[in-house]
């Protein structure tokens, strides 16, 4: 009898723990995206588990770099590496079983190994899975370009935008034919120029191809060009006055329709200025209308993240590098450097102005939001969560709405001081945008946001609020607000 029970007590030691027992699977281990296209990489949980029982963690390479990162089904951005906000979201909840991740404007730097990586927080028990990404650029059709070359005629043909390298040849009717040199370069986004020249001594070669296969995808592009006996060069002295005559009447034609060309460029870009600046003239009246309902905002030091300092005056707000010992309250957001204003509106028409000033960092975001906004958790601002506000970046600036989209700021040139025609400002690096105004109508429920300094329109939404909304702001490190007092007004 005892042995029995030693063997029955040994064999329940033995089972395994079916309770937290689940699988992470990603059916592709090997996956191939363009340069500035979007990618899915695939990831599934079976079975499926309550979401806040899990963490859910993307990471590239390593595991301290987050692409994605999902606890107790909250998506955490605090921890997000910066290369991939606002380019990483998942498909669906957890709860579907579906992990998969959206990776948005694919950029070399994204190749590499994905990891999905899953934990029971109830269990501690994990698992995880992988895929590499292959990050491609197809390249561009060549180029053909026809020289002469003493008694020979140097035909060259080049192609940009490749990775990795791709293989460049030339082929003639009767075969290949062998390049004189090939030359590789790369530009600013680090993708890959190719040129080859290859040289001929007469037309008899017929149509030659050049011809780039890319390495990854095996995708041929190509060009076929015949050169045509006349360009050879010859002795014969009227071939030469031929080729003489002929020179000169392409230069005089080129120089001719230069300065065509020139005069109607000169022509189109006095038009461009002249719409340019009535379409800031537009802006400018716009601007003034709303303008006169300016009113100041005071910021809610209760419900100002820990890692926020509010002034005294309640009219600036900056970040802080330690989390300070504040009251805690329901009013408060706990995780996210959040702050609201002191005021909500249900009804009317306000309007008012914040400075954004970009001390060491280029995150933040500011818009409305309900007066019942979540403050506990991170969240994804948007309008399903409550929330209608733009964001800046240091790829550039965003509407956070369902998925966001980018703010495309038309122009940069400062308030003209005497009414005249805009000057070419060049193509130097546009400024930030220094002040928003924010417009809210709430009856028509419209949220309009404008660069003040330039008068121009940025983005509106339209929504019907279920609540009384509030001024919602998002400070990133580095950044500091403040809130432009009604006085301080001018019509400059």
């Amino acid at each position: 009898m005892e042995t029995l029970l030693l063997s029955l007590l040994a064999s329940l030691l033995l089972l395994p723990a079916a309770s937290g027992h689940f699988e992470v699977h990603s059916p592709s281990k090997e996956l191939v995206a363009e340069v500035g296209s979007n990618v899915l990489l695939p990831c599934t949980l079976t079975p499926v588990l309550p979401e806040a029982e899990l963490e859910v963690r993307w990471f590239h390479n390593l595991f301290t770099n987050i692409v994605f990162l999902l606890k107790d089904g909250i998506e955490d951005r605090q921890h997000q590496s910066p290369a991939y906000r606002g380019r990483a979201f998942m498909k669906e909840r957890p709860t579907s079983g579906n992990l998969s991740l959206n990776l948005h404007n694919v950029q070399l730097s994204d190749a590499g190994i994905y990891n999905c990586f899953v934990e029971n927080t109830t269990t501690k028990d994990y698992e995880e899975d992988s895929m590499e990404l292959n990050v491609v650029g197809s390249g561009s059709p060549p180029l053909i370009a026809v020289a002469l070359q003493d008694s020979a005629v140097v035909v060259s043909c080049s192609s940009d935008g490749w990775f990795p390298k791709p293989t460049i040849f030339w082929k003639k009717e009767n075969g290949d034919l062998d390049p004189t040199d090939i030359e590789t370069n790369t530009d600013m986004g680090e993708l890959i120029r190719v040129k080859s020249r290859i040289l001929l001594n007469g037309s008899s070669e017929g149509q030659v191809y050049c011809g780039l296969r890319h390495p990854v995808t095996g995708k041929e592009t190509g060009l076929y060009v015949k050169v045509s006996d006349a360009i050879f060069p010859r002795t014969s002295p009227w071939a030469i006055l031929f080729w003489l005559l002929l020179m000169v009447t392409i230069a005089v034609s080129a120089v001719m329709a230069w300065l065509l060309y020139s005069k109607q460029k000169r022509s189109e870009m006095r038009l461009k200025e002249k719409d340019v600046h009535i379409e800031q003239l537009k802006w400018e009246v716009e601007w003034r209308k709303v303008s006169t309902k300016k009113e100041s905002i005071f910021f809610d030091p209760l419900t100002a993240y820990a890692g926020l300092i509010v002034s005294p005056d309640r009219r600036h707000i900056s970040t802080s590098k330690t989390v300070q010992n504040v009251p805690q309250n329901i009013e408060r957001f706990d995780t996210e450097p959040c702050v609201l204003g002191q005021t909500s509106f249900q009804h009317g028409t306000r309007y008012w102005e914040t400075e954004i000033h970009e001390k060491t960092g280029k995150f933040w975001s500011l818009g409305v939001a309900v007066e019942t906004v979540r403050r506990t958790g991170g969240q994804r601002e948007c309008p399903e969560n409550g929330i209608w506000a733009i964001r800046g970046t240091v790829d550039g600036y965003y509407a956070l709405s369902s998925p966001p989209e980018p703010i495309i700021v038309r122009s940069r040139t400062p308030r003209p001081q005497i009414p005249g025609l805009l000057n070419d400002q060049g193509t130097h690096e546009p400024e930030r945008i220094k002040r928003v105004g924010t417009l809210l109508d709430y009856e028509n429920g419209r949220i309009s946001f404008y660069d003040v300094d330039t008068f121009e329109p940025l983005y509106t939404f339209q929504a019907q609020f279920p609540h009384p909304v509030i001024p919602f702001y998002y400070i990133g490190p580095g950044i500091s607000f403040l809130s432009v007092e009604r006085e301080s007004m001018d019509f400059r």
